[in-house]
């Protein structure tokens, strides 16, 4: 599996959206990318969601053109927003 493909069904979700800011439940992007999220998605929410290329999860959303935005505000609430770059 190439880098980031697990999280091919989130990048096109992303990739078709016509709204400049997203907002997707941990459960939301289960059911997208057809698999459960891995435990330091909830575990370590800061550093799993952050905009770093390296990461394979965040190409999804990279490559889509968002970012992840409040993260540290809803995480605890299992959500994430994403905002249009």
């Amino acid at each position: 599996m190439a880098k980031g493909d697990k999280y091919i069904g989130l990048k096109k979700y992303l990739q078709s959206s016509i709204t400049p800011i997203v907002t997707l439940s941990f459960n939301d992007i289960e059911q997208i990318i057809g698999d459960k999220l891995p435990k330091s998605a909830y575990d370590h929410a800061e550093v799993w969601w952050s905009n770093d290329h390296t990461h394979s999860q965040s190409i999804a959303w990279i490559d889509s053109e968002y970012e992840t935005d409040y993260v540290t505000d809803t995480y605890k609430d299992e959500k994430i927003i994403f905002v249009k770059r």
